[in-house]
Parts: C-alpha cells; structure tokens; sequence
C-alpha cells in the first residue's frame, strides 16, 4: 500500500494536501494568520493533528448551544465529538492533518459565516 497524492487547492487561507492511503483520507491543512477553516459538524468523531502554531478553537454543540472558545498551541491533538460544530481560527501561521476514512459534514451558518468574512 503507497501513499498518493490526489490533489491540492490553495486560496488565501492556504493549501490543502489531499492523499490517500489504502481506505483512509489524509489531509494536510494550512491555515495563515488571521483566517478560519471549519464552521461545520459531523455525525462521527473527529481529531485534528496540530502539527504548528497556534488557534483560537471555537466548539458549539448544535443540540444543547453550549459554546466554548480555547486557545491552542502546537504540538496538540483536537478531539471533535459528533454534532459539535468547529471553527479554527488561526493565531499564527498554523499547519495541522486529519485522517479519516468517510467524510461527511453540515454546515454550521454561525461558524462559516465567520470563515466566509475573514476571507473578504
């Protein structure tokens, strides 16, 4: 089994690296200061990999409203439990992955309107 490049996107976030590695997705994500990725849920667990830098990371679990806003600073490993929507914002030039076999998320408007915003 190799691991293989499938694409990469760049827009004034940053870069992502799409690969793949037998069944499971790999996705190396670039944030630059001041942008946001995120502002979306899923119906499974989640973990992204801070590999460096450093986030303001926004929760907000959609059946009950509770919010929670922490900073967060490299090396870290973020555990996203279902029907938790997440926002990261990036306080520095930041770079983490995710692995994950089937990707699936809802938009969560509060959070994307947030990454919609700080890229305009």
């Amino acid at each position: 089994m190799n691991l293989e490049f499938e694409k990469q996107i760049e827009d004034k976030r940053g870069r992502i690296l799409f690969l793949k590695f037998g069944r499971k997705n790999i996705n190396l994500i670039e944030i630059k200061k001041s942008f946001a990725r995120g502002g979306h849920f899923h119906q499974t667990e989640t973990s992204h990999f801070l590999i460096s830098g450093k986030i303001e990371y926004y929760t907000e679990n959609i059946k009950t409203g509770l919010e929670k806003v922490s900073i967060i600073s490299s090396p870290n490993i973020i555990n996203v439990q279902p029907n938790i929507a997440h926002l990261l914002i990036a306080k520095e030039d930041s770079l983490f992955f995710e692995v994950f076999e089937n990707y699936e998320d809802t938009v969560f408007h509060k959070y994307r309107k947030i990454v919609e915003d700080l890229m305009k």
